[in-house]
């Protein structure tokens, strides 16, 4: 007799994850062009340079934070379904006012509120699709979950340039507006909320548990630091030379490659489970973060450029995916611990962009003292992750002697 939780996810409600998958779909599109991409708009319409650039993305960070943190206290009341439900009419609406009155003011306004919305939706569609799994099947729920919304987003911001250069400009936010209204009319179609099926499945033993346990601590202390580098060449990005040399169609492209990386660290990760058992990989992957930013944004040449933002995707993807397969593996698919995980993709939008603000305040007009400052805070991460790594051994150690 086969458990209700251990079915094969080809047989299991197989509408339902498709159903979350397009709805995943839309909110990635939405966030790459409302969260994401917003900085190309800001500069191609408002002229905004680095340092305004960077203190909207600092500000999209605090209120990702909040928005992260509310999603399980909400979804307790009113269940995952009817948080997305309200979300989606939200997020459906904001994009509405900013096409209706585009200037600075209201553009930023809405970013930052549609931000707050979005931080609270993933949590809850995190937890949906991981509910019920055992770890075989978590692993490849997650492996899609994350192959949709990189490739979504790589595909998106690739576009953007398209979309600025021979649209309108109230087409860059009508696109995500009818988006999540599509979105609404799937998740009334979705099954109602439910308890969760009870998965049956060994535990796992002390040795397992202690490498899932290691290995989401360290991906979790680096997720801020991946969040950092992204939300930081999000707002450089357009600023850079390398990049305003190139056709104005190809700049978003040329600034997606790292995109298109992590997609397919993705894809290979969720090929394998040999990284499963293998924590200190993180702590390679943390020290790339610094080094690919540093050539990605010093450089004055395109192939290096490029060549540095494929081995940052490789970094961000491996953190990335650690942090939510081992934080879902180990709560059994909590909204709660997807919010963790959201939370501290916040803290580090939050930090990132926020650190490069503060260096060109005390060093007005230049673009060097915002990147250093970036670059410091990424080094830290790496240091955190190095100590974290060396505790953990030493205590493993300790402990197998008094075994």
């Amino acid at each position: 007799m086969n458990p209700v939780g251990n079915v094969d996810d080809k047989r299991v409600m197989p509408s339902r994850l498709l159903r979350l998958y397009a709805m995943e779909t839309i909110a990635t599109l939405g966030a790459n062009l409302m969260v994401a991409g917003i900085f190309f708009y800001m500069q191609a319409y408002f002229g905004w340079g680095q340092q305004r650039n960077l203190l909207l993305a600092s500000g999209q960070g605090a209120v990702y934070v909040v928005g992260a943190l509310s999603a399980d206290r909400v979804a307790q009341r009113v269940g995952r379904r009817g948080l997305l439900v309200a979300l989606s009419i939200g997020l459906a609406l904001l994009p509405l006012l900013a096409a209706w009155r585009p200037t600075p003011p209201v553009v930023a306004t809405v970013v930052l509120v549609y931000t707050l919305l979005h931080a609270a939706q993933w949590p809850a569609l995190e937890s949906l699709i991981s509910s019920g799994a055992a770890a075989g099947q978590l692993s490849r729920r997650i492996s899609v979950y994350n192959l949709v919304w990189s490739g979504g987003g790589a595909a998106t911001i690739a576009l953007i340039g398209i979309i600025l250069a021979h649209f309108s400009r109230g087409a860059f936010f009508l696109i995500p507006s009818i988006g999540h209204a599509a979105a609404i009319l799937l998740l009334f179609k979705l099954p109602g909320e439910s308890t969760p099926a009870v998965t049956e499945h060994a535990v796992p033993e002390p040795e397992l548990l202690a490498v899932r346990t290691l290995a989401m601590r360290l991906s979790r202390v680096a997720l801020p630091a991946t969040m950092a580098t992204i939300y930081s060449l999000g707002a450089l990005m357009p600023t850079l030379s390398v990049i305003r040399a190139s056709q104005p169609e190809l700049r978003t492209l040329l600034a997606s490659v790292w995109m298109i990386a992590r997609f397919f660290t993705f894809m290979l990760l969720g090929a394998t489970v040999w990284w499963h058992t293998r924590p200190r990989l993180l702590l390679v992957a943390t020290l790339i973060l610094p080094l690919a930013f540093l050539g990605i944004t010093l450089t004055h040449k395109l192939a290096p450029m490029i060549a540095c933002q494929i081995v940052l995707g490789l970094g961000l993807g491996l953190i990335y995916a650690a942090s939510l397969y081992f934080g879902m593996v180990l709560s059994s698919g909590s909204t709660e611990h997807g919010g963790y995980h959201e939370a501290l993709i916040g803290l580090g939008v939050l930090l990132g962009p926020g650190s490069g603000v503060v260096a060109q305040l005390i060093a007005p007009g230049s673009p060097s003292a915002g990147i250093a400052a970036i670059a410091m805070l990424l080094f830290t991460s790496v240091l955190a992750s190095a100590a974290l790594g060396l505790l953990s051994t030493k205590r493993h150690e300790k402990k197998t002697q008094e075994e």
